[in-house]
């Protein structure tokens, strides 16, 4: 694969299933995450035929922004894949959690997606995705944005607050001026 490639669907497994026993023969049992961004979009909704990392949130170890010994043994093993794979070292990509901070749906709404060797692998229901979209709203997540609003049967601004309101402090929607993202969104 050639670096910066954008990823699909047969190659988002095939690396995870590398990655999964990557961890394997190092040692690692149960290494959890869950999926983000594009390959949600990609692998559960389907709005999109590529992207180009694979986003988590880990779930079971320390985020690689203050890691300790596991997770450094993590992260060698996430970029022995990408120079296997020519891929950048980035490209199973941990940074949503200093956006996400400790953001994250009840264990209970997690659902296991698949699991690989090690590595298992949990898809959040659509509800989450589309509140961290809203709340984070950068232009190129207006597809994913309208793609999720679709899904989910949400139509007005009152659906998408109820949404973001599950998932977000009201502080931290003020912090990042989701309200100014729905009026955009939901102009009249």
């Amino acid at each position: 694969m050639a670096r910066g490639k954008d990823l699909q669907s047969v190659e988002i497994e095939a690396l995870l299933q590398d990655l999964g026993a990557e961890l394997a023969a190092r040692g690692f049992t149960s290494i959890r995450v869950m999926l983000l961004g594009g390959a949600f979009m990609l692998l559960k909704v389907g709005n999109r035929a590529t992207t180009q990392d694979i986003d988590v949130f880990p779930l079971n170890f320390v985020d690689s922004s203050h890691p300790d010994e596991t997770t450094k043994k993590i992260v060698v093993a996430i970029h022995a894949v990408a120079k296997k794979n020519g891929l950048k070292r980035d490209w199973f990509n941990g940074a949503a959690f200093g956006i996400l901070g400790g953001t994250q749906p009840p264990q209970e709404e997690l659902t296991l997606w698949k699991a690989y060797g090690a590595l298992e692998l949990y898809m959040p229901p659509a509800q989450f995705i589309l509140a961290v979209k809203l709340f984070g709203f950068r232009d190129r997540d207006y597809n994913d944005v309208q793609a999720l609003l679709t899904v989910l049967n949400v139509s007005t601004r009152e659906q998408a607050q109820a949404i973001i309101d599950c998932y977000i402090p009201r502080q931290a929607q003020r912090e990042y001026r989701t309200q100014e993202t729905l009026d955009d969104l939901f102009e009249e």
